[in-house]
Order: structure tokens, then sequence, then C-alpha cells
């Protein structure tokens, strides 16, 4: 008589403190955790100062500091319904986690019509003449141009 054995389908290994199988990935992971999804992926992040950083996320810590790899700075400059940006190049960047205000994935730039690429110098030259029609409009005391953003993110940390 022969016996043919059924073998059972294996479960995983689960660790012993937690219960939860090894290599699972919950839906959500709490804290600096969730920066892994992003692990590189070319990413944008907006620091509390105001500037603009594009670069390839590698590295976090505890602290949600990062380093990125390829890293530029965007400059941008609306004029009417256009935004002009010019990227200036710094290369390999560490980031302080308490000076990121915004993280978010950036994709590989497609012509939208909204967002357009300058050199350095023509941008300054658009920055340059919006200032002196924004001048001219208002007088020096005038009132503050409408569509420019102010970030007072560290004005609330003054003690």
């Amino acid at each position: 008589m022969s016996s043919s054995r059924q073998s059972k389908p294996q479960a995983p290994a689960v660790a012993p403190s937690s219960g939860i199988p090894y290599g699972y990935i919950p839906a959500f992971l709490p804290g600096s955790s969730s920066l892994v999804e992003q692990l590189d992926r070319r990413i944008l992040i907006v620091l509390r100062d105001g500037r603009h950083l594009v670069g390839v996320f590698r590295s976090f810590d505890q602290f949600s500091n990062m380093v990125l790899e390829e890293t530029s700075e965007r400059r941008m400059v609306t004029v009417g319904k256009t935004c002009y940006y010019a990227d200036v190049p710094l290369g390999l960047y560490l980031v302080r986690g308490d000076s990121m205000v915004l993280l978010g994935e950036v994709e590989e730039e497609d012509d939208d019509g909204n967002l357009q690429n300058v050199s350095l110098e023509e941008l300054e030259q658009l920055q340059n003449k919006k200032n002196e029609e924004t001048t001219a409009t208002t007088g020096e005391d005038g009132p503050v141009d409408q569509e420019r953003l102010i970030w007072d993110f560290d004005t609330d940390l003054v003690v």
C-alpha cells in the first residue's frame, strides 16, 4: 500500500517577539521609517528658509536627516501664469530633518505649459524685470507683491 504524503503549505517565518512575518511591510510605516518608500527616487524638498531642493534620495536616519545625490537648488519666478525655473547644481547634499517642510516625489518634467526651464541668467533677468515692474506700479513703500510667497516657518521657534 503506497502512502502519498501531501505537503502542507509552509507558513511564513514569524518574528517571535512581534508575531509579524519576516519580510512583511505594513501599508503605513510610522515616523521617519515612512521615508523608505521614497528611497532611490527623485524628490523635491521645500526647506524652512524657502529653498527648493531636487535630488535623488539615498539615505535617512531616525531624525529624518537625509542624503541627496545629484542635488540642485530649484529657483523659481512666476510671471503671469507661467512659472520659470532654473536648477543650480549642488552635488551630494545632507539635509537636516528639522529644516524640512515638505517632501514629494518628482517625475521627469513633462511640458505642461505652465512650467518652463530657463538658464540661471535668464531667470535673474526675469526676476529683476518683475521687481522693477512691481516697484514701478506700487512705489517703494507700496503693498507687498501678492504673488510672492513668504515663508515664516522659522519665526515660530524664536525664544
